[in-house]
Protein backbone atom coordinates (compact mmCIF):
# COMPACT_ATOMS: atom_id res chain seq x y z
CA UNK A 1 0.00 0.00 0.00
CA UNK A 2 2.54 2.51 0.95
CA UNK A 3 3.89 1.50 -2.54
CA UNK A 4 1.72 2.87 -4.12
CA UNK A 5 0.88 6.07 -2.32
CA UNK A 6 4.49 6.63 -3.03
CA UNK A 7 4.28 5.78 -7.00
CA UNK A 8 1.24 8.29 -7.00
CA UNK A 9 4.07 11.05 -5.42
CA UNK A 10 6.68 10.48 -6.97
CA UNK A 11 5.21 9.90 -10.52
CA UNK A 12 3.62 13.51 -10.65
CA UNK A 13 6.44 14.91 -9.24
CA UNK A 14 9.12 13.76 -12.05
CA UNK A 15 6.93 15.33 -14.70
CA UNK A 16 6.54 18.19 -13.37
CA UNK A 17 10.30 18.68 -13.00
CA UNK A 18 10.51 17.33 -16.63
CA UNK A 19 8.52 19.76 -18.26
CA UNK A 20 10.38 22.49 -16.21
CA UNK A 21 13.71 21.31 -17.55
CA UNK A 22 11.76 21.14 -21.11
CA UNK A 23 10.57 24.79 -20.98
CA UNK A 24 13.59 25.96 -18.85
CA UNK A 25 15.94 24.50 -21.64
CA UNK A 26 13.74 26.09 -24.64
CA UNK A 27 14.07 29.48 -22.91
CA UNK A 28 17.23 31.48 -24.73
CA UNK A 29 18.95 34.46 -24.55
CA UNK A 30 20.65 36.45 -27.11
CA UNK A 31 23.81 35.20 -27.21
CA UNK A 32 22.03 31.70 -27.42
CA UNK A 33 20.07 33.39 -30.46
CA UNK A 34 20.39 31.46 -33.70
CA UNK A 35 20.21 33.83 -36.42
CA UNK A 36 17.86 32.79 -39.71
CA UNK A 37 20.04 34.87 -42.27
CA UNK A 38 22.42 37.50 -42.51
CA UNK A 39 20.11 40.34 -41.74
CA UNK A 40 19.17 39.06 -38.13
CA UNK A 41 22.92 38.27 -38.02
CA UNK A 42 24.16 41.53 -37.80
CA UNK A 43 20.96 42.61 -35.80
CA UNK A 44 21.55 40.25 -33.41
CA UNK A 45 25.05 41.58 -33.28
CA UNK A 46 24.59 45.09 -32.66
CA UNK A 47 22.44 44.38 -29.84
CA UNK A 48 25.25 41.60 -28.37
CA UNK A 49 27.49 45.18 -28.34
CA UNK A 50 24.67 46.83 -26.74
CA UNK A 51 24.31 44.72 -23.63
CA UNK A 52 28.04 44.23 -23.28
CA UNK A 53 28.89 48.06 -23.37
CA UNK A 54 26.39 48.82 -20.93
CA UNK A 55 26.88 45.40 -18.75
CA UNK A 56 30.51 47.18 -18.83
CA UNK A 57 29.95 50.53 -17.96
CA UNK A 58 30.91 51.53 -21.55
CA UNK A 59 29.41 54.97 -22.13
CA UNK A 60 30.99 56.00 -24.96
CA UNK A 61 30.35 52.21 -26.63
CA UNK A 62 26.95 52.21 -26.39
CA UNK A 63 26.32 55.73 -27.67
CA UNK A 64 27.84 54.69 -30.77
CA UNK A 65 25.71 52.16 -31.33
CA UNK A 66 22.55 54.87 -31.60
CA UNK A 67 21.49 56.22 -34.57
CA UNK A 68 22.55 60.77 -34.22
CA UNK A 69 18.87 61.10 -35.42
CA UNK A 70 17.80 58.64 -32.48
CA UNK A 71 15.03 59.72 -29.97
CA UNK A 72 16.03 57.77 -26.59
CA UNK A 73 13.04 56.80 -24.12
CA UNK A 74 14.49 57.02 -20.31
CA UNK A 75 13.47 56.65 -16.90
CA UNK A 76 10.11 55.60 -15.48
CA UNK A 77 7.90 58.87 -16.80
CA UNK A 78 9.33 58.05 -20.47
CA UNK A 79 11.21 61.15 -21.55
CA UNK A 80 12.55 61.17 -24.72
CA UNK A 81 16.20 62.76 -25.02
CA UNK A 82 18.10 62.99 -28.39
CA UNK A 83 21.31 60.84 -28.73
CA UNK A 84 23.49 64.15 -27.73
CA UNK A 85 21.51 64.77 -24.41
CA UNK A 86 21.59 60.81 -23.53
CA UNK A 87 25.24 61.20 -23.35
CA UNK A 88 24.56 63.16 -20.43
CA UNK A 89 21.72 60.70 -19.07
CA UNK A 90 23.66 57.26 -19.79
CA UNK A 91 25.87 57.00 -17.13
CA UNK A 92 23.44 57.33 -14.62
CA UNK A 93 20.79 55.08 -16.27
CA UNK A 94 24.03 52.49 -16.03
CA UNK A 95 25.02 53.09 -12.43
CA UNK A 96 20.92 53.04 -11.57
CA UNK A 97 20.69 49.10 -13.73
CA UNK A 98 24.73 48.00 -13.86
CA UNK A 99 23.80 44.73 -15.29
CA UNK A 100 21.05 43.79 -17.68
CA UNK A 101 20.38 40.37 -19.92
CA UNK A 102 18.56 40.38 -23.12
CA UNK A 103 16.16 37.93 -23.79
CA UNK A 104 15.57 35.57 -27.20
CA UNK A 105 14.72 38.03 -29.51
CA UNK A 106 11.99 38.29 -32.20
CA UNK A 107 12.82 40.35 -35.07
CA UNK A 108 10.86 41.53 -37.84
CA UNK A 109 12.72 43.31 -40.56
CA UNK A 110 10.88 45.25 -43.64
CA UNK A 111 13.53 47.01 -46.13
CA UNK A 112 15.61 49.33 -44.08
CA UNK A 113 13.70 48.71 -40.75
CA UNK A 114 13.92 45.87 -37.86
CA UNK A 115 12.30 46.00 -34.73
CA UNK A 116 13.34 43.81 -32.05
CA UNK A 117 11.28 42.10 -28.98
CA UNK A 118 12.54 40.84 -26.22
CA UNK A 119 12.26 41.00 -22.66
CA UNK A 120 15.22 42.80 -21.42
CA UNK A 121 16.28 41.40 -17.36
CA UNK A 122 17.57 44.48 -14.85
CA UNK A 123 18.87 43.55 -11.75
CA UNK A 124 19.18 45.76 -8.94
CA UNK A 125 18.87 45.60 -4.72
CA UNK A 126 15.22 44.02 -4.93
CA UNK A 127 16.66 41.33 -7.32
CA UNK A 128 16.08 40.81 -11.25
CA UNK A 129 12.64 41.76 -12.94
CA UNK A 130 11.95 41.38 -16.77
CA UNK A 131 10.52 44.27 -18.79
CA UNK A 132 8.80 43.83 -22.42
CA UNK A 133 11.29 45.68 -24.88
CA UNK A 134 11.34 46.97 -28.88
CA UNK A 135 14.45 48.25 -30.23
CA UNK A 136 13.67 50.10 -33.39
CA UNK A 137 16.72 49.89 -35.66
CA UNK A 138 17.22 51.60 -39.44
CA UNK A 139 20.02 50.08 -41.66
CA UNK A 140 21.94 53.10 -43.10
CA UNK A 141 25.27 53.15 -44.92
CA UNK A 142 25.25 49.30 -44.90
CA UNK A 143 24.86 48.58 -41.00
CA UNK A 144 22.21 49.15 -38.74
CA UNK A 145 21.51 51.45 -36.04
CA UNK A 146 18.77 51.76 -33.13
CA UNK A 147 16.61 55.05 -34.02
CA UNK A 148 14.85 54.46 -31.02
CA UNK A 149 13.11 51.78 -28.12
CA UNK A 150 10.06 50.95 -25.65
CA UNK A 151 9.69 49.17 -22.57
Amino acid sequence: MEDVIMKKKIFPALLFCSALFILVGCVTTLQGYKPRNSNEGAIKALLVRWETTWNSHDVNGNLALWNDRAKIMYGLDRKLATKQEYANILPERIKAHPTIKLGSPRIRVSGNKADVSLDMSLGDWKGAYKVPTTFHLVRENGGWSIISWEY
